[in-house]
């Protein structure tokens, strides 16, 4: 499983050199399609391999080994066009999530979740800085040429399809039964307000962090570069504080990753003003974003340790998380046709900001809660399942 997180983290990088084309070749809302077809394709396949996948006889390792092999194929064969990069990135993030979350829901206890979150988080770090590295100084020999790139990141897509899952537990997928009730609980309406928040909000700031770059750096390789000092910082963070996750501190984690990616998305927005800004941005953004991802990936679990079959859970977090982040996306969209650049970064980053103080509001009344009374939602899950 850590393995493939780390290629998780290796691939996922691809996603900002693709905003930084579609944007510098074509225009703002150019980025804003990408990004609606983009999450539409992850949110699709993710929910086909929930409802259907059981009928085609998937089980977690067969999918995991697509998620790179799908993606892969079509790096090596597909056009550079808007539609084309937007499946392929959507498709790399709906089946490895999918992948991961049915695994991981499959086999971890609440105990273990935190000290799985922080080995994972490294990994997918030193996934990023490597891919990225590598993608920069190969950026930089090919004269930034997109095309040289996408069939560089193919190949490793291809290459690790073919890698990965030889130890991995195989993990059957079951059909779904009723997903519907699960949306009917009150204990998943509760949940609505931080999903929109932690992931809801998505699409801005995909569209909003790939503004910043086209507006702030001269080339890919530039991007590349600064992604790189970003992400040591990152690696540099974790590394010194790897022992000191646990359940007694998920609430004091939660508050600094929070006060600090908020505080990142006010140098975003102010890097309309003073450009250089958008490397602190960066650099910041990715010191603390494993540390809130890895409390998200708590509060995810968490969130889904009610009643109900597992595949009913996950389907109903997936059908609920699209719509989200198809409304916030398409809203902002259509206030953008009337801001410039500038002010669309500025009012973006505000926003994101703001969910992020929020976001830590919500995170700490569930930890404070469970303080008080300890949850048994993942035996729960795993009987259920």
């Amino acid at each position: 499983m850590l393995l493939f997180v780390a290629f998780q983290g290796a691939i996922g990088t691809l996603a900002a050199f693709i905003g930084y084309f579609v944007v510098g070749v074509d225009d703002i809302n150019a980025m804003f399609r990408f990004t609606a077809y983009m999450l539409s394709d992850a949110s699709g396949c993710a929910l086909f391999v929930y409802l259907l996948g059981p009928y085609f006889g998937l089980t977690g390792r067969r999918l995991m080994r697509l998620s790179f092999l799908i993606p892969g194929a079509l790096l090596l064969t597909g056009n550079e066009s808007v539609p084309m990069m937007a499946a392929v990135y959507g498709l790399f993030l709906g089946l490895t999530w999918s992948a991961r979350y049915w695994l991981e829901m499959s086999v971890l206890s609440d105990a273990e979740r935190d000290s799985y979150a922080s080995r994972s988080g490294a990994l997918a770090v030193a996934g990023g800085i490597v891919a990225t590295l590598v993608a920069t100084l190969f950026l930089a020999k090919t004269g930034n040429s997109s095309h040289a790139l996408y069939k560089l990141y193919g190949m490793v897509c291809i290459g690790a399809g073919l890698m990965l899952g030889r130890n991995v537990t195989e993990a059957p997928m079951v059909p779904a039964k009723n997903p519907l009730a699960v949306i009917a609980q009150p204990e998943f309406r509760n949940c609505l307000p931080l999903f929109f928040l932690e992931s809801g909000l998505l699409g801005v700031g995909g569209a909003v962090g790939s503004v910043g770059a086209a507006m702030s750096l001269g080339s890919a390789s530039d991007l590349g570069w600064v992604s790189s000092v970003a992400g040591l910082a990152g690696a540099a963070a974790l590394y010194v504080t790897r022992k000191s996750r646990g359940v007694h501190n998920r609430s004091g984690w939660l508050g600094w990753s929070c006060f600090a990616v908020a505080i990142s998305f006010v140098l975003l927005g102010a890097s309309a003003w003073l450009p250089a800004l958008f490397v602190a941005h960066s650099i910041l953004r990715s010191a603390a974003g494993p540390f809130l991802n890895a409390s998200e990936h708590v509060l995810n679990q968490r969130a889904l340790d009610i009643r109900g079959e597992l595949v009913d859970r996950i389907v109903a977090r997936d059908l609920v998380m699209w719509v989200m982040r198809m409304g916030s996306l398409l809203t902002f969209w259509w206030l953008s046709n009337a801001m410039s650049p500038a002010h669309l970064l500025e009012i973006g980053s505000a926003i994101l900001a703001l969910g992020a103080a929020a976001e830590y509001a919500i995170g700490q009344a569930w930890f404070a809660a469970d303080a008080r009374t300890p949850r048994i939602g993942a035996v729960s899950a795993r009987q259920s399942s």
